[in-house]
């Protein structure tokens, strides 16, 4: 089996929803001998910046001597993204291989009516990779929710880590914040847990109770106990606990995720210093990433409300001058209020399509951004759009979805060919 062999079976699995995922899952561990049996997990969730948290973890379990793997979804430009030992991707014959040998179990599976899904495939591929390379520590981010997302076939963790919780994933998860932080609660197994320093009351309320019944402690950070010193487009300098940090990932709320991760760093072991180093260190796309510093160019994910929050307050501390918005959105998001918390910021927006069946037509991302800027121009497609954001003065911001931002980011670093 070629690589391309095997992204065409991996991607030609059904896309089906978190219910039902850990019976699918159980029954292909059961069949291949549960690899994830013989690794230590860090579990991570939360509606935000969980995918910043367990990149910064996993850098700083690496820095400490660990053979350290890293899960993490949605990939960004290329699918070996989602499963890294020590900041390495896997090879592209190495996923063939895994992929060919798990292809006859698949088959069985399927043939006796319990298809496995893409998402749990790619979980079950990341664990024998991690298992046939001995990982000492992975750093396990969910995919959607928590208690029945297909991670949480895991037995217990050595921490489970909570990060920002919001409304996403509605239909899926629950339509209110308690609903969703009982949902992201059920990685809760009895061992330690950090949570992110802002949650909602009723977020909290959940968390403690999950806790109460597994008999887990619950470890928050103090966001008043830190001390920003700068923020730049070149980083944040902060002080916390008396030391003194550099944090490569731009933006206050990334602050707040590292002050999670410094805690989860404080139960897991490690030394001040090895935190210090990761957290100076880590690199994570599309997460207000600067592509181009003159004139800069950023490229973030942000895609719903709570997200967008933590977007706009960044721009506003880091950047005084015009921003130019290329903007696009999948149509099951929450486009009204992230938008509208977007919109006033810019000066003017290029609203595009997504290049993903759910993408939100153009002129319904321009209708939701007009009442709040006052010049909205609709492109045909995103390179349009950012061909002509990039002519325009002052900073460019690309975002509203990972798929966008992940094109735009192949195109600037020359990975594709401009349309």
């Amino acid at each position: 089996m070629t690589y391309e062999e095997a992204l065409n079976l991996i991607h030609s699995r059904p896309r089906l929803p978190s219910s039902g995922s850990l019976e699918r899952i159980g029954r292909l561990l059961d069949r291949i001998g549960h690899p994830e049996r013989s690794l230590s997990f860090v579990h991570v969730t939360g509606t935000n910046g969980k995918g910043s948290a367990a990149a910064m973890l996993a850098r700083a379990l690496t820095l400490d001597g660990r053979r350290t793997g890293l899960f993490i979804s949605p990939f960004i430009t290329d699918f070996r993204e989602r499963m890294q030992i020590d900041g390495e991707m896997i090879s592209g014959e190495e996923l063939a291989r895994l992929t060919e040998g798990l292809s006859p179990v698949l088959g069985q599976l399927d043939r006796e009516g319990h298809p496995v899904s893409e998402f749990e495939l790619d979980t079950v591929l990341a664990f024998c990779w991690f298992r046939e390379r001995r990982c000492s520590a992975v750093v396990l981010e969910v995919g959607i929710g928590g208690a029945h997302d297909a991670t949480n076939c895991i037995g217990t963790p050595l921490l489970s880590v909570i990060m920002g919780i919001g409304l996403d994933h509605q239909k899926l998860l629950g339509e209110t914040v308690a609903e969703i932080a009982a949902e992201k609660a059920g990685i809760i197994k009895g061992n330690p847990v950090v949570c992110y320093p802002f949650q909602p009351p009723e977020a909290m309320e959940a968390l403690f109770t999950r806790c109460a019944l597994t008999g887990s402690t619950l470890h928050q950070p103090s966001a008043a106990s830190v001390e920003i010193r700068s923020e730049t487009l070149s980083g944040t300098d902060f002080v916390y606990g008396g030391r003194e940090y550099h944090l490569s990932l731009l933006g206050r709320h990334q602050v707040y995720n590292a002050l999670t991760v410094l805690e989860g760093c404080r139960l897991l072991g490690l030394r001040p210093e090895t935190a210090e180093e990761a957290l100076a260190t880590v690199q994570f796309p599309v997460r207000l990433e600067l592509i181009r510093k003159d004139p800069p160019l950023l490229l973030d994910g942000a895609h719903n409300a709570h997200g967008m929050t933590a977007l706009t307050d960044s721009l506003s501390r880091l950047w005084s001058g015009p921003v130019t918005a290329v903007v696009g959105m999948l149509a099951d998001k929450d486009m009204g209020d992230a938008l509208a918390l977007l919109a006033p910021r810019c000066g003017r927006i290029f609203a595009v399509p997504v290049d993903n069946p759910r993408s939100a037509a153009p002129e319904e991302v321009a209708a939701l951004c007009a009442p709040f800027c006052e010049d909205v121009q609709i492109c045909q497609s995103w390179q349009e759009g950012l061909s002509r954001a990039m002519q325009e003065p002052g900073l460019v911001l690309c975002c509203g979805s990972l798929y966008l931002t992940g094109d735009c980011r192949r195109l600037l670093t020359g990975a594709i060919p401009t349309a």
